[in-house]
Order: C-alpha cells, then structure tokens, then sequence
C-alpha cells in the first residue's frame, strides 16, 4: 500500500512539475510574441534612422523574421520580468483551481 502511495505522489509530482514548465514556457511565449514583438514591430517601422549601419533591402526582408525570433527568445528568457509575473499569476491561479478540485473530490 505505502509504495503505491509514493508512486501516485511522485508520478503527480512529476506531471504538476512538467505542466508547470508548460506553462512557463506558454506565458514566454505570449509576452514574446504579443509584447516584444510588437515592441520591435515599432521599432523596425519607426522614421528613427542613422545614415550608417542599414543592410539595405537583404535587412528590411528578413527583419521581420529575425525580430520575430528575437521576440521569441527574449519572451522565453530567465530574465524576462513580464514573462514571469504573468507566470507568477497563472500559477497561484491554477493552484487555487487545483485546490477546490481537491476538496470537491474529497466531499
């Protein structure tokens, strides 16, 4: 009975441990996607240029492309302080929807 029991709580463990990362990694990619890639959306669009350092027309091809992967990976990083209050949130969220499932089920 006693390993069943540890089991069940290391195998739950390791799914909250697992959907959490998913989550994480979910709440990356919507700041990512919504804030910093239209962040650099403004940015590519803006009137705001140098005489120096253009790529030309290689450069205003592709960098919607690049900005696009660096909104991703900027949205995925540790130090992303929007990502993580987002997951912060979501987090104390689908803990409390975990909690009254548990005591629904035990009633």
């Amino acid at each position: 009975m006693e390993v069943n029991s540890l089991t069940t709580t290391a195998s739950t463990s390791d799914r909250t441990t697992k959907a959490l990362q998913e989550l994480k990694d979910t709440a990356g990619q919507v700041v990512g996607s919504l804030f910093y890639g239209t962040l650099l959306q403004q940015m590519r669009e803006s009137n705001l240029k140098g005489d120096y350092g253009h790529g030309g027309r290689g450069e205003e091809a592709f960098a919607g492309q690049l900005h696009g992967m660096l909104a991703e990976k900027i949205g995925k990083s540790d130090n992303n302080p929007l990502g993580q209050a987002i997951y912060e949130s979501m987090k104390r969220q689908q803990t409390n929807i975990n909690r009254g499932q548990a005591v629904e089920k035990d009633s």
